[in-house]
């Protein structure tokens, strides 16, 4: 089996989240300063959260394997629960750049070809495997920080401190808000159960990963919170996407807008992390099987992302939150919790014969 180093399982999973980030956006999601402090919550939340499944991996475990106690249908029931969650997960990533591409580029590509494009893209990225996968990670993540450190140095935005308005108790609902927005983004605990059978073996590798995840999505998500705040302010609720306004302010004398370069590491990074997704909605299976199972999750991700765009279905709205956040506790917290208790139980009974 290929493996890959903690370094680079965490930026297989930071791309994800970086992805969600970029083409996150929502009608009714307002910005304001009781960002700040809620997401330092929501990062102790998911620490925690994390622990069950950092503790079997680190001990060794294929989660999976040893939750199917020997039999092969359910083995094959629980890999196709977290198939379809992310196949779920990557079509709702299509539909938005879709989306996204329409409505900045109408003339020049179809949402039909987008979604095309992109599905045999990361079909194929799939294909090549996770060592693949993680080194061209590598590359797109520092690609990805070289342009929102050169974004910060170069960009023309007016810093308004009079946006950072204290917190008061009518912000709690918002606060509320946020930490179910931002948990349901957090299908990287799913992702590392996974993915945590193809670590190298390095002591304490899911535990670093973790450590390094939820260290730098601290990290960058308030840094970038704080510059919508203090740069776009309440303007950055009427704004599609606050990253790409951020890039508008960003110009030197040989790039007049930071829009295009913006485009260009999206469209890496969407095919790179569609890729992780369609290739953990085929790992296990082998030969002629795993091309079989790629064609598949590429065809099933391509029409139900074609659907999803023509029907307008909402991937951020109240039932996508559902969907997501229920998806992340059963295959990222119960599962690996329900293997502990298990395994707890077994030990308890060796103890007494």
């Amino acid at each position: 089996m290929a493996k890959i180093s903690s370094g680079q399982m965490f930026i297989l999973l930071i791309l994800a989240r970086i992805m969600h980030t970029m083409v996150f956006h929502s009608a009714d999601f307002s910005v304001g300063t009781y960002m700040l402090p809620t997401l330092f919550v929501t990062t102790l939340i998911e620490a925690v959260l994390s622990l069950p499944a950092v503790i079997l991996i680190n001990g060794g475990s294929d989660i999976l394997k040893e939750l199917s106690c020997g039999y092969k249908w359910l083995h094959i029931f629980l890999r196709a629960l977290y198939s379809l969650y992310f196949l779920y997960i990557a079509t709702g990533t299509i539909k938005y750049i879709a989306e996204f591409m329409h409505d900045e580029f109408e003339r020049v590509i179809s949402p039909v070809a987008v979604v095309l494009v992109l599905a045999v893209a990361a079909a194929y990225c799939a294909h090549l495997g996770i060592e693949a996968l993680a080194r061209a990670g590598t590359v797109v993540f520092w690609i990805f920080i070289a342009l929102f450190v050169s974004m910060s140095a170069v960009s023309q935005g007016t810093f308004h401190p009079e946006n950072l308005s204290p917190i008061t108790y009518s912000d709690f609902p918002a606060m509320l808000d946020y930490v179910a927005r931002d948990l349901s983004s957090s299908w990287w605990l799913p992702m590392l159960v996974v993915l945590g059978t193809h670590l190298n073996g390095s002591k304490n590798g899911a535990g670093k990963a973790t450590l390094g995840y939820l260290g730098f999505k601290f990290l960058m998500l308030e840094v970038l919170a704080l510059l919508i705040i203090l740069v776009l302010g309440k303007f950055a609720d009427i704004l599609g996407y606050p990253l790409l306004a951020l890039g508008a302010y960003a110009r030197t004398v040989f790039i007049r807008s930071f829009d295009a370069v913006n485009m260009f590491v999206w469209c890496m990074n969407a095919v790179l992390v569609c890729g992780i997704y369609l290739f953990i909605a085929t790992d296990g299976l082998k030969g002629k099987k795993r091309t079989a199972g790629e064609l598949s999750a590429m065809a099933v991700t391509a029409i139900a992302a074609i659907f999803a765009y023509h029907a307008n279905l909402d991937f951020n709205g109240e039932v996508a939150l559902v969907i997501k956040t229920a998806g992340i506790l059963l295959l990222g917290v119960i599962l690996p919790v329900v293997l502990m208790i298990e395994r707890g139980v077994r030990k308890c009974a060796s103890s007494l014969q």
